[in-house]
């Protein structure tokens, strides 16, 4: 099957444990509530794609387990291609987290089926076709070979860096880079990778050799877009904040998407940081995810304020 953008990296379903306060060590309390929801970076990507309208397939894996059944699933819901999703004779990948009534809070995660995905599980043929393929917190080895195919058959290449790509070090995790177009890191793995933070000037200086285009999200303070010859500030958008987890994946999703129909980094940019700011006024990682009509709508009311 033919898709526009290939979301490439980890399923998991999180469990998300409400509590009064947090436990001590040996101490026992009760949940006052339970979610289980699908998420996981690149999973995320890929729902929010296709509620943006494009279409959006999945690489990766899931267990042969009730969690895995139920990710394929929802997938399938949200119209994303699971015909490169891979069953694996483990259980699938969860996070567990648990939070307070203040919003302090800790969490458990476990990889499991997602350490399957494996440089030859990346068809050729598959990526060929697409516009666009985009990784998220992929280990080393799976992130050069996805680069690679990309710039292969000149497909669009992105990478989110997740904390296990910005620990590597520097030499290795620009060797990564080569390869890929759109780079999206936080201010943290900015600063791991790069020893400088993320300002203007820095980001001009250090600019790295391969990529078109390096976003860093900023929380609060937004987002800076640089091409390696200007430098774009998109400030935030101010909403009441309920759970940010998804809200990097929201914004990739809405940047990538609007970029390919615009090929303007700014229009690009203002929808990915709507895209967020919808996003995290709701829980769980794919719930507050926009369609396109409702990001939208979204983005006339605020032109309106």
């Amino acid at each position: 099957m033919h898709v526009d953008i290939i979301g490439v990296g980890n399923a998991n379903m999180d469990i998300i444990v409400k509590v009064q306060k947090l436990p001590t060590v040996d101490e026992k309390i009760l949940a006052e509530d339970v979610k289980f929801l699908p998420g996981g970076g690149a999973s995320n990507f890929a729902v929010a794609c296709s509620r943006l309208g494009t279409s959006t397939g999945f690489i990766g894996c899931v267990g042969d387990d009730h969690f895995g059944k139920l990710i394929l699933e929802n997938f399938r819901r949200e119209r994303v291609d699971v015909s490169h999703v891979k069953i694996v004779r483990r259980n699938t990948g969860f996070v567990i987290v648990i939070s307070d009534a203040q919003g302090r809070y800790f969490m458990v995660a476990n990889r499991g089926a997602n350490l399957e995905l494996k440089p030859e599980n990346l068809d050729e043929k598959y990526i060929s076709c697409a516009k666009l393929v985009h990784g998220s917190s992929l280990r080393s080895e799976i992130a050069k070979a996805l680069g690679r195919k990309a710039k292969k058959f000149n497909v669009f290449s992105s990478i989110d860096i997740g904390a296990e790509l910005a620990h590597l070090g520097r030499s290795e995790v620009l060797e990564v880079l080569e390869n890929y177009d759109f780079v999206f890191l936080n201010r943290t793995s900015y600063r791991l990778i790069f020893n400088v933070n993320p300002v203007r000037e820095n980001l001009l200086k250090y600019f790295p050799k391969g990529p078109k285009v390096l976003l860093i999200t900023l929380g609060e303070d937004g987002v800076l877009v640089c091409d390696g010859k200007r430098v774009i500030h998109v400030p935030a958008v101010k909403v009441k904040v309920v759970d940010t987890v998804g809200a990097g994946d929201a914004f990739a999703a809405a940047f990538l998407v609007y970029f390919l129909k615009t090929e303007d980094l700014e229009i690009a940019a203002k929808y990915a940081v709507a895209a967020a700011a919808f996003k995290i006024q709701k829980i769980g990682g794919q719930k507050g995810l926009p369609t396109r009509e409702e990001l939208e709508s979204f983005i006339r009311e605020l032109s309106h304020q």
